[in-house]
């Protein structure tokens, strides 16, 4: 009886570690996270450098640790950690065709892999370590990763565009500014590009792109029209 005991113990604590090894929570993001292999050693040709090239750069993603570094993936495909009060710690650079995202798996960083919905886990020297297929929740990339609001001590950080709102869950694909809030209200930007294509204006000119094509196509069977009846006119006469 004794023996029986130990053994359904045993199952319990080895069903307990596997289904924790499956499914592990991901630092403030609650994603759901399915251990997995890579064929390849490097994927996404991670390499990592201690001089910034990325400044001036729009960004997709951001995450803060609980130690406070900063970790922003820019539009160039880099990712820039920073500490506390944004001096540049080290770059990660990589290579993907799709949108990327990054959070803080403790103190090592977690890159993500948008498209293909899958996560790399990299040391401190920029080198991964484990990979893992993202199984939820759905729609985790704009509520978990891009645009989540995040709140570490007594801040809270959120980015927006150069559009005059401070709306962290608007998303237009990239962002212009990063901010924080003190618990007493100060703000401080974190970081900021200076352009005048912001995500807004980027959607207005998409917009009004197919607004001048609409247009110049309706002038066009406008012009065709009227040159048929004029063409008309004068072979009568």
């Amino acid at each position: 009886m004794e023996r029986l005991k130990l053994y359904l113990i045993s199952c319990i604590v080895l069903l307990y570690i596997t289904i924790g090894n499956v499914c592990m929570p991901v630092h403030a993001a609650e994603l759901e996270l399915e251990p997995c292999e890579s064929i390849v050693n490097n994927p996404y040709e991670f390499k990592i450098s201690y001089t910034w090239t990325s400044e001036g750069e729009t960004f997709q993603s951001y995450d803060i640790s609980e130690g406070g570094q900063i970790a922003i993936v820019f539009s160039n495909s880099t990712i820039g950690v920073f500490d506390h009060d944004m001096n540049f710690q080290y770059q990660l650079s990589f290579n993907t065709s799709g949108s990327a995202g990054v959070l803080w798996l403790d103190e090592k960083l977690l890159f993500i892999n948008l498209r293909s919905n899958t996560a790399v886990e990299c040391d401190k020297n920029g080198s991964p370590e484990k990979y893992y297929d993202i199984a939820g929740p759905g729609n985790y990339y704009s509520e978990n990763v891009t645009t989540r609001l995040r709140i570490r001590g007594n801040y809270k950080y959120f980015c927006t565009n150069n559009s005059g709102g401070d709306n962290p869950l608007v998303h237009y694909g990239f962002y212009t500014v990063l901010k924080r809030k003190s618990a007493d209200g100060e703000e401080e930007i974190l970081y900021k590009v200076d352009t005048l294509f912001d995500g807004v204006f980027g959607v207005r000119l998409v917009v009004f792109g197919y607004l001048s094509i609409y247009v110049i196509s309706a002038l066009g069977v406008v012009v065709w029209k009227l040159r048929g009846r004029f063409g008309k006119k004068s072979a009568r006469t």
